[in-house]
């Protein structure tokens, strides 16, 4: 369902890849139609300031079977591999503890999403994902109607060592060495994909004057294995 063959591919300052015209506009326009909005409004927690969230697929699946084909799409170990074969160096280079064995298909990873609008006050501070994460997505189902609330991606040159994420929310980044590498602005049918490895630091400006709640879906394909971190290197050893 994703054009991947459209993606532009970066491994400065991580690996990441963005593409437009992520879904063919017929899949597009069914997602968008059947898009949750009732049930975040019903079910949904507000977090980060104004971002209403939710992840329960089965609560809106039977009126959204496109959404549900999608997911089924994502959660699979052939998307899961290419993942695994495009980020394969720097997987090495960060202390990827995946094995082979390691897939979805026999339960040990797992596809996340949550389906998300932000309005005023929306913001992130620079950090990483869960330490479980292999692999972090965002797609964006409208164009802008606000200020701000773009996803940014930061440098980190000038940091020797990162901090492991915690379950809560630390500014631990700002005043060190992370300049904005790249602005990524919403737009409709725009997805980015990234290694959440020990160096991606990433945030999201302040969103403000919204005539729209930005529409997106945020995921991840994540680890089951609680004992052990997806990537050990925050100590950025230069590993063999």
């Amino acid at each position: 369902m994703i054009n991947l063959k459209g993606r532009k591919e970066y491994s400065y300052p991580y690996d990441y890849f963005v593409i437009d015209n992520c879904f063919e506009e017929e899949d597009l326009t069914k997602l968008i139609r059947e898009w949750p909005t009732d049930t975040l409004n019903q079910l949904g927690r507000v977090v980060m300031g104004g971002r209403k969230q939710m992840s329960d697929l089965k609560s809106f699946e039977e009126t959204s079977p496109t959404w549900k084909a999608f997911y089924d799409y994502l959660n699979s170990d052939k998307l899961l591999n290419m993942f695994k074969g495009s980020f394969e160096s720097s997987m090495k280079q960060w202390g990827c503890t995946l094995a082979e064995q390691d897939t979805i298909s026999n339960n040990k990873m797992y596809t996340h999403i949550d389906w998300s609008e932000a309005n005023d006050g929306y913001v992130r501070e620079i950090h990483t994902d869960s330490k479980k994460r292999f692999v972090n997505f965002l797609i964006f189902f409208n164009d802008k109607g606000w200020n701000g609330g773009d996803f940014l991606i930061h440098s980190s040159d000038g940091i020797s060592t990162y901090y492991p994420p915690q379950a809560k929310y630390r500014d631990v980044y700002s005043g060190l060495d992370t300049k904005v590498h790249d602005i990524i602005e919403a737009k409709k049918n725009r997805a980015v994909f990234f290694l959440s490895s020990p160096n991606s630091l990433h945030s999201v400006s302040r969103q403000s004057n919204t005539l729209e709640p930005r529409k997106f879906i945020y995921g991840a394909y994540s680890s089951r294995d609680n004992s052990k971190p997806v990537f050990t290197n925050y100590e950025n050893k230069r590993l063999r």
